[in-house]
């Protein structure tokens, strides 16, 4: 049995040895430069994130130096309530799923004290005011609250009831 014959040429083999390692260098250039593209837009991005924690800190340092724009408690209650319009008292937000008596106060702090009021609030801005709370508080789903503030303004109770048992067991009935 012979081989067949090829046409093989010893002197090509340094040729294409030659060619493989110049692009093996061709590409490791290109990744090089991609990843350093992509480095310096990443660190660019939490350059500008450090700077805006920079300008909430500041914030919060100048509002915590002037304790006469905090709000001041009003009765013998925990809560501290801004004032609002005589006509209305505030609603007790902790009826609603998902909401405690930490999550009430910093909503009352954003002037949200009434079922009303945060039916009228979108979950966008929710989750805004939690998120400048801190990030403890990010962990909470507030798309359900303008929902339940709305059946508790119109004190539908055994609806109120029968959602909150859905969000809370996942189930619906």
């Amino acid at each position: 049995m012979t081989l067949p014959d090829y046409p093989f040429d010893p002197q090509s083999v340094p040729v294409a040895i030659t060619e493989i390692i110049l692009m093996l260098c061709i590409a490791s250039v290109a990744g090089w430069l991609l990843a350093r593209i992509i480095i310096r837009r990443r660190v660019r991005i939490l350059h500008d994130l450090i700077e805006e924690k920079k300008i909430e800190l500041a914030d919060f340092r100048t509002f915590m130096k002037n304790p006469t724009d905090q709000p001041v408690a009003t009765n013998a209650s925990k809560t501290a309530y801004p004032v609002t319009s005589p006509d209305h008292a505030p609603d007790d937000l902790k009826i609603l799923e998902g909401v405690g008596p930490k999550i009430e106060e910093i909503l009352n702090k954003e002037g949200i004290h009434t079922f009303e009021q945060l039916a009228e609030t979108s979950v966008i801005r929710i989750v805004g005011i939690l998120k400048k709370a801190g990030p403890r508080y990010q962990l909470n789903d507030p798309s359900s609250w303008p929902n339940q503030a709305v059946l508790a303004k119109e004190q539908k109770w055994e609806e109120l009831g029968s959602l909150k048992t859905q969000l809370i067991t996942g189930e619906k009935r």
